[in-house]
């Protein structure tokens, strides 16, 4: 058999069950729909650290983040490691990123032959070839080209540029010009995607396609819990404090524009699909669409990721490959965004490296009874602000080192993990916090460890430091 393409779509900030192939009947998603008949959707997929920078280092690793040394969205380069596109270019491959990849430094191309990049809004000009393309095309004004950040940053508002030259179309174009350039050679195709990331600025006629009445409110359920103390486990605190003063309206558009921007970059997935089908590549290109991490989107009275609710960690992961895999199946070995490296890897004949974290997902995607692995262990932030997450059958486990609160969900009973009943089981919570520990010192992460147990810090009350909004603002930073 000849050596298989392969393209890895990966969108930013993107729910796992907005999708209609993960039961959304509101959102119309229908071209990841067709991606997944065509393959095999992983329904426990999770990102380990949810938020870009190590989420997609992780990736493209095949490690932990926490052994990059990559625990926030930091500017600190990631330790040593060998990058999954080198394996694969090493294997006779052309290599291309385009889109949004969101790597420190900024274009390290870690293996890749060519890098097209659309970061947002990048700290350099030349840094960034679709703001290179908008300046060409006319739009010297746009700064901001996926919506304005700052105070606006989670305000719903119509795109400034037309879907033609939109980032989403640019990055399915560039996307598009690699497939149809290597029909001659086997490629590996990343598209980043920056969308549904904020801020929710589709374009028309996306930001009228799902009027307020039709969307679904927010999971959201009472709770004695301080508002203080609830920024604890979101990690979000300029998501979370005054979430309170926004209308039932106000949340219902940020939510009908959510659904907007992910119909309109699903358009884009479409048309990628549609170019290795028309260059005869589909049935031997594996095709892997997932995300970086989710949104809250007004469940919990949140927004944003940063957190261990399903909402921002659990993603997308769906794996195509018409001539290997089956087609329209669903399956419940847990996933995580490392696992890519390691099947692509072992896809191509290339190596893996010792010490590698990912699983080969070969034997999942082909059938439903493969083993895989016990649980999920995953972890974010530093300090007072580091938590854990130890996922398995229908449990999660959350620790935060602030005072050592606990949260512990049923999620076969609880999918909306309302009711915390850590109190009620002291001893499951013993275990957890026991095999978390033994885990880290394994793999000698001290800042997770206090002597034989995890990391405790007395409480400490949060700060709330504003609403809605991303600071720094970024328009300056375009200079030619």
């Amino acid at each position: 058999m000849d050596k298989p393409n392969i393209v890895l779509i990966l969108c930013d900030q993107l729910r796992a069950d907005v999708l209609g192939c993960y039961g959304n009947s509101v959102v119309k998603t229908p071209n990841i729909d067709r991606l997944a008949a065509s393959g095999v959707c992983f329904d426990r997929a999770y990102s380990q650290t949810p938020v870009c920078v190590p989420a997609r280092h992780a990736l493209i690793s095949g490690k932990n983040a926490f052994e990059l040394g990559m625990l926030e969205n930091t500017a600190k380069h990631p330790a040593p490691f060998v990058p999954l596109a080198r394996l694969i270019r090493d294997r006779g491959y052309s290599t291309s990123a385009v889109g949004k990849m969101h790597f420190i430094p900024t274009r390290e191309h870690f293996g890749f032959d060519r890098m097209r990049l659309s970061e947002g809004v990048p700290r350099h000009f030349f840094d960034d070839e679709y703001i290179q393309f908008l300046w060409n095309a006319g739009y010297k004004d746009i700064v901001e080209p996926y919506g304005p950040r700052s105070e606006k940053y989670y305000v719903p508002l119509v795109s400034r540029l037309p879907e033609a030259v939109h980032g989403s179309t640019w990055t399915a174009d560039q996307a598009i010009d690699v497939i149809r350039k290597n029909r001659d050679r086997p490629f590996f195709l990343y598209a980043g995607f920056f969308k549904p990331h904020p801020p929710f600025d589709p374009c028309p006629p996306y930001d009228t396609l799902y009027p307020l009445d039709e969307i679904p409110e927010p999971a959201t359920a009472d709770s004695d819990m301080d508002p203080v103390d609830r920024i604890i486990p979101y990690q979000n605190g300029y998501k979370v404090g005054g979430t309170g003063n926004l209308s039932t309206a106000e949340i219902q558009k940020i939510r009908s524009y959510y659904y907007g921007t992910v119909t309109q970059l699903d358009k884009q997935v479409g048309r990628v699909l549609d170019a290795l089908e028309a260059e005869g590549k589909r049935d031997n290109t594996i095709v892997i669409l997932t995300a970086d991490h989710g949104e809250m989107l007004g469940d919990h009275h949140a927004f944003g990721k940063r957190c261990y609710y399903e909402a921002s960690t659990r993603v997308p992961f769906i794996m195509s490959w018409p001539q290997r895999f089956p087609q329209g199946e669903h399956r419940q070995q847990f996933a995580i965004l490392p696992d890519i490296y390691t099947t692509l890897a072992q896809a191509v004949g290339a190596a893996v490296p010792e010490g590698t974290t990912g699983m080969n997902l070969t034997e999942a995607a082909q059938s439903a009874d493969a083993s895989g692995r016990d649980c999920v262990v995953a972890e974010y932030g530093t300090g007072i602000n580091l938590k854990f997450m130890l996922r398995w059958g229908d449990k999660k486990y959350i620790y935060h080192t602030n005072g050592g609160q606990e949260e512990l969900f049923d999620l076969a009973s609880d999918p909306d993990e309302f009711e915390n009943i850590a109190a009620a089981h002291p001893a499951v919570c013993e275990d957890c916090r026991q095999q978390l520990a033994a885990y880290y010192r394994e793999y000698g992460f001290s800042e997770a460890l206090d002597g034989d147990g995890l990391r405790f810090y007395p409480y400490e009350a949060p700060e709330v430091p504003g609403y809605l909004n991303q600071y720094p603002r970024w328009p300056e930073t375009v200079v030619e």
